[in-house]
Order: C-alpha cells, then structure tokens, then sequence
C-alpha cells in the first residue's frame, strides 16, 4: 500500500488560491467519498486551515494524482494546469514525515503553533466518522499524533512557539506589567480574536466584554469566558471601561474609530489602552497610534513580534526533526511488517502443508516407528522448513522504505511458492 499527499499551503499559493480549495466543515464528505469510490483509492483524508490544504490517500498503485487534483481543481473552478504549480506531491516516506512535521507544528507559518495539532486531530476524526480511513491511514493518523505529543514533550517546543494570540498577550505583559484586575472588550467573533482572548484570560485577565453583530453569538461567547455581552453598536461607549480591546471582524470599514477612543480617553480613569487588529482590511483607524496613551497593533506587528524566539524555536525544531525521522524509520518498518503479514502467513501455511504432506508418505514407507524417532523426524522437519522460511520472511520485513520493492518482493515470493 502506497501513502501519497498532495496539497497547497502558505508557501506554495496565495491566499486567493487557498480560500477557494478550502473545505469547510460539514464538506468534507464531498471531498473524501468520491476519492474513495475511486478504484485505485483505499482511504483518504483531509486536513484543511487557513494555511494549508492537504489530503492524503492510501492506494495500490502511484496512479491517483490525477483524480485528486482534477477534484481540487473543480473546487478551485480552475483548469488543473493552473493548479498544478502550486501543489506538491509527497510519496510514502515523504508524506509520512510531512504528517509527522505538520501535527508538530514544524511545518507552520509560526513554529511550534500548537492550534495545528488539534486541526489534524479533527482531521482524523471527521474521516473516521465518514469512514474513509483503511488500515494504513488509521494507523497513520495514531502514530502521527502520538508522534506531535512526543516533540511537544520531549523538545518543549510549545514553551517558545509564538503564535499570534500568543505575541497579543506578551506585548500586553509588557504595556501593563500584570493582567490581573483589567479588562478586555472582544469586538467580533473571529477566531484569531477569540483565541486571543483566551490567552488573555488564561494569564489572569479578570473580565471580558464581548461586542458582535450578531447578539446571540455575542452571548454565547461571552459565557465562555465568564464575560458579559454588549449591543454592538455600544462598542464606542464600552472603550471607556476597557483597558485591551481585540477586534476581528469581517467589516469593510473601521469598527473602532480614532474619534471614538479621543473620547473615551478624556472620559476614562483607567490609563493606557491596547488595541489589537486582528482583521484584514483593517477595522481599527491607524490614526489611533498617534492618541497619547494608546497602543495600537495589527497582525503584521504581531507576526514580528512573534519572530523575536525565532532562534529558540529554531534549536527546538532541528531536535524535533530528529525525532521525526527515527519515528519515520520506526513507522515504516511498522507498516512493512502490515503489509508483508498476509504473505508471511500464507507461507508459512503452504511450506507447511507441504512439510505435513511430505512427512506422512515418508512414515508409510518407513513402517512402524517409535514416539521418539517420529519426534525427531518432526523436529528435523520442522527445522528445515523454518530455515527455508527465514530469508524470504527477513526479506519481507525488511522492505520498509521502498515500498515499490517491498510490492515486488511480495509477488515473487507468492509465484515463487504457488501461493494464491
């Protein structure tokens, strides 16, 4: 059985490219099902975020790039030529340790970001409800986590990853020194935003203020965190009590305005306040940076904030790698032995067999014969076929890292030994 994984990510397209090939949830069946009616095809999955989408199928034969790229084409409402530039195409081995990579946040536009390795974990789980996985990518996806649990804990990595959310909270350390006893206002429900918040509260925030559209949601998202909900058009009389305000919405304009926090500074008796733009286009006026006591960052400020571990996460990384590539050899070796088990025990059934067939016409000839010399016949038997055996089984085993030739071991040997 052969792995392949083809996809786009942050690297190799634009966004323009990526927002098209996205698979939302709830689609994924549209994706994965036609794959695996393909012949060719035993089971696919798919991993789809804002920087990257990825499926990766297990088949028989090397013959499946074409039907998966035709399909993601067809999403993309793109000729496949177009696409094809920005895909890669990763076989085997190389798909093994780029799952490995991606779910340890080695492969991140941040390294180390650890939202990847729930994003992957919600990948296998969709595929298995949907039951699209066969045997090899069931196990890839066990060992692939266990292996992003292994580089987690063993590197530390997720102690120097920065991820935006996190470069949020660190500038906010710096502006305020403790977050205890202040407040945030959330305004819009972007995830960015939402899991900015988190951290926030996570590191002692007191309450949250949580400003949408949309009020229900506004509510819902609030009783997350503790918080309380606000009219969204409020959010100008909110800045006031507010000492971090995140925004992330969808606006074509600004939804927090240079006049709106003039005021609310001449009206509050809270000190400095810090905005964080979380939205493209920008929904917070550039203009406020230049309001004595405000503080004012976008994602671009954030991403450079996020690079100062740079070197830290970089170290982390090549001991990751390491890892990787020993748990790779390790997983191949796994998957060789799947593989080669049903010729295995096939042949050790037909030399048996044969052993059985050859030792009673040998017994009638020889006449009656003692418990003790039929045990050594057996025993003399069973020995010659066990060392007849054991190189072909060796050879069997040992194909774990070319696929391609583990394949052509198994169809000799089976010619070679008349198995079915």
């Amino acid at each position: 059985m052969t792995l392949t994984l083809i996809g786009v990510n942050h690297r190799t397209a634009p966004v323009e490219l990526r927002e098209r090939l996205s698979i939302s949830k709830g689609s994924e069946a549209d994706v994965l099902r036609p794959l695996c009616s393909n012949g060719g095809i035993r089971g696919s999955a798919v991993i789809s975020t804002c920087n990257r989408v990825e499926i990766v199928v297990s088949s028989e034969s090397d013959n499946i790039i074409e039907p998966v790229v035709e399909l993601l084409a067809e999403r993309a409402g793109r000729e496949p030529e177009s696409i094809e530039k920005h895909l890669y195409v990763l076989r085997h081995r190389d798909a093994i340790r780029h799952m490995f990579r991606v779910a340890s946040g080695l492969d991140s536009m941040v390294i180390g970001e650890p939202q990847i390795g729930g994003q992957v974990r919600d990948s296998y789980q969709i595929a298995k409800n949907l039951d699209t996985l066969d045997s090899t990518l069931y196990a890839l996806y066990e060992q692939t986590l266990h292996v992003a649990k292994r580089v987690r804990t063993e590197t530390g990595i997720g102690e120097h990853a920065v991820s935006i959310p996190f470069a949020a909270v660190e500038l906010a350390k710096k502006i305020f020194g403790e977050l205890s006893g202040l407040r945030a206002l959330l305004v819009g429900a972007g995830e960015m935003g939402e899991l900015t918040a988190e951290h926030l509260k996570g590191n002692g925030l007191d309450s949250i203020v949580v400003a949408n559209r949309a009020f229900d949601k506004a509510v819902e998202l609030a009783g997350r965190f503790g918080g309380t909900a606000a009219a969204f058009d409020t959010v100008g009389e909110q800045l006031a009590q507010a000492d971090i305000v995140i925004v992330s919405t969808a606006a074509p304009n600004y939804t927090v305005t240079a006049e709106q926090v003039s005021a609310a500074m001449n009206e509050r008796r809270r000190g400095d306040i810090f905005l964080i733009d979380l939205s493209v286009p920008r929904n917070i006026d550039p203009a406020i940076a230049d309001i004595e006591g405000a503080y004012l960052y976008n994602i671009d400020d954030l991403s450079e904030v996020a690079e100062a571990n740079k070197a830290k996460r970089l170290e982390k990384a090549g001991q990751a790698d390491r890892i990787i590539e020993k748990e790779v050899d390790a997983f191949l070796k796994r998957l060789a032995t799947q593989d080669a088990v049903p010729t295995i025990v096939e042949l050790q059934r037909r030399l048996e067999d044969i052993r059985q067939a050859e030792l009673e016409k040998c017994l009638r000839r020889m006449g009656p014969v003692t418990a003790e010399q039929r045990q050594a016949i057996e025993a003399l038997t069973t020995g010659i076929i066990n060392k007849v055996a054991h190189y072909p089984i060796i050879r069997l085993r040992e194909s774990a890292s070319a696929p391609h030739e583990g394949e052509t071991i198994r169809e000799t040997i089976r010619k070679i030994f008349g198995l079915r």
